[in-house]
């Protein structure tokens, strides 16, 4: 119950933020939306903390298809495949080990392994 107001006011508040956004109308930032968002999902599928907890209940071909095709369905397959490792940084795409974690790439996100994830959103 104490919470229930602070909840209400971050609601409203998101409310309000979605109401005064403009919304993008070309093509070019419409592209751009999705390309961030194709980026964000290969990010979050990459780094999942319960790849190993999917994996050891349903096996690692199941645990990989629902991460890369359902939670993050944007997101590219990188050819090392998840890592099914106990929870801490992750390793960083191209099997770097001396580097790893960081933040999201800026731009261009991962290269893309196939042709389905080469899409591109289609503008009406």
């Amino acid at each position: 119950e104490d919470l229930f107001p602070a909840f209400q006011s971050y609601v409203k508040t998101h409310l309000d933020l979605v109401k005064s956004t403009t919304p993008a109308t070309s093509a070019q930032d419409i592209q751009h939306v999705f390309d961030r968002q194709r980026e964000y999902d290969t990010y979050s599928a990459d780094r999942d903390p319960a790849a190993g907890l999917f994996a050891a209940m349903f096996g690692k071909q199941w645990a990989e298809d629902f991460i890369y095709d359902f939670l993050f369905s944007l997101s590219e397959r990188s050819e090392e495949g998840l890592d099914f490792s106990p929870p801490g940084p992750p390793k960083p795409r191209g099997g770097n080990p001396g580097a790893r974690g960081g933040p999201p790439p800026s731009h261009g996100g991962a290269p893309a392994k196939t042709e389905a994830s080469k899409k591109t959103m289609p503008v009406a």
